[in-house]
């Protein structure tokens, strides 16, 4: 058979194996590039499709093994270099491994946008940040349309915190796609946090003027609304989100928590309602409405809830979790002692097993902590929170709890301390001191 004929053949039962590729049907695919490589032992297209297929179906090893035929036939073969660069990173996480294949596809010729931009990726992900985006300007000198460069970039660039060149990426998707949802969400964002707030606002209306009305962008609003502190505009952003979908639970989340600081506890609670009946399954919201009837000294009925949560959700939940101590805070707050001492020794007992599996969990030594700082436990819930600070000195809420554990120990001055500490780390907590009783006295 002469060389034309056989290479002939190769082709069209290369191309039977793509048929069958486009059926997804993996293993007759398989069957074709076989035989075209029979046909053709340097059929070089007939090997990267068949190694396509073998990570389709999750033949890794078996897919490098094929591009390796094509190295050990053609050494100098730039294209098996990239590919088998591509399975190293997408496949293997083998990053140094890719970055060596694509410097030697690229001396051997391979020289485009998709290379450079795999470049740039492995550059993201070894942390050499500014290496990615040398990389992607070469992807966008060849291709100045490519819009995944532009995002990548500014996706990059934001990691870095350098917002006004994310945003002039973002004007540049935008003046080649002018309907580009995420460019003029990420770019209200990034002017709002660099306090440009009508240039932000200006930013969202021009893309309800191309896009018409969109949940996220008047999501972006109700932030911008939020941050100016104009909470009555920033509900009314999130009420006309929920009027394009009405089922958004992080639309509803979000009216919850605005309701509750306009102090509309009661549409609050309807709120939570409503995001329990349309995922009843989920317990944040069973917890939010708790944490929020607690807050209004509801605790019978936020005790009903703590208790459902309980009943509902799997042992390892995060809600079902500090459900346990926020149960026994109920009883105390409704001064039920005996019943409240009982709960606050159960919730130890879980933490106890919780704290065998996971000993570096600061969280559950916390919840531990507070329980044996509400039964009178002062000492050995000092051990506990010096313990947590020993792990993490820089954790402000836990120098609160510890503050208040002081006072029960009566040790004001070292509970001032505390409160000095968390207020240092986190200044924001002003707000949780000044509505605690035994704290407020210390600022």
């Amino acid at each position: 058979m002469s060389e034309d004929k056989a290479m002939s053949k190769a082709e069209e039962l290369n191309k039977r194996g793509i048929i069958f590729i486009q059926k997804k049907q993996g293993d007759e695919a398989l069957k074709y590039f076989n035989r075209a490589i029979e046909a053709d032992s340097n059929f070089k297209d007939a090997y990267y499709n068949k190694a396509l297929v073998l990570l389709a179906l999750e033949k890794v090893e078996d897919a490098i093994k094929t591009i390796d035929s094509v190295l050990i036939k053609n050494p100098n073969e730039g294209e098996a270099y990239f590919e088998k660069g591509n399975i190293l990173f997408y496949y293997k996480s083998d990053v140094k491994g890719a970055v060596e294949l694509y410097n030697k596809a690229m001396y051997f010729g391979i020289k485009n946008e998709a290379i450079y931009y795999n470049m740039a990726q492995c550059m993201e992900a070894t942390g050499e940040r500014e290496d990615a985006i040398k990389w992607l300007d070469r992807v966008i000198i060849i291709d100045n349309k490519s819009i995944e460069a532009m995002t990548k970039k500014a996706e990059i660039l934001i990691d870095m915190r350098r917002y006004e060149d994310a945003i002039s990426c973002y004007d540049g998707i935008l003046k080649l796609q002018a309907d580009n949802e995420g460019a003029y969400h990420f770019k209200a964002v990034l002017l709002g946090e660099t306090n440009k707030v009508e240039q932000a606002f200006e930013t969202l209306k021009a893309g309800e003027e191309i896009l018409g009305k969109r949940e996220l962008l008047e999501f972006d609003k109700c932030l911008l609304y939020e941050k100016e502190k104009d909470l009555e505009k920033a509900l009314n952003a999130i009420n006309a989100g929920l009027e394009i979908n009405d089922k958004s639970t992080l639309y509803l989340s979000k009216k919850a928590s605005l309701l509750i600081l306009l102090e509309k506890i009661e549409e609050a609670k309807e709120v939570y309602d409503s995001i329990i009946e349309i995922e009843p399954n989920e317990m944040e919201a069973y917890f939010s409405k708790a944490s929020l009837l607690m807050m209004n000294k509801e605790n019978e009925a936020a005790f009903e809830l703590y208790e459902i949560i309980i009943g509902k959700s799997d042992e390892e939940n995060p809600y079902r979790i500090n459900s346990y101590y926020y149960k026994a805070l109920c009883l105390k707050n409704e001064n039920k002692l005996e019943e409240a001492k009982e709960a606050y020794e159960d919730a130890i007992g879980k933490y106890n097993l919780l704290i065998v599996k996971y000993p570096y969990d600061h969280q559950l030594h916390l919840l531990k902590a507070n329980s044996l700082r509400d039964i009178q436990k002062y000492t050995e819930a000092e051990e506990l929170y010096e313990y947590i600070l020993d792990l993490n000195n820089n954790l402000a809420e836990v120098y609160l709890m510890r503050a208040k554990n002081r006072l029960g120990m009566k040790k004001e001055e070292e509970a001032r301390q505390d409160v000095s500490l968390a207020l240092k780390i986190t200044p924001d907590f002003k707000t949780v001191v000044d509505l605690d009783e035994e704290l407020r006295k210390f600022i």
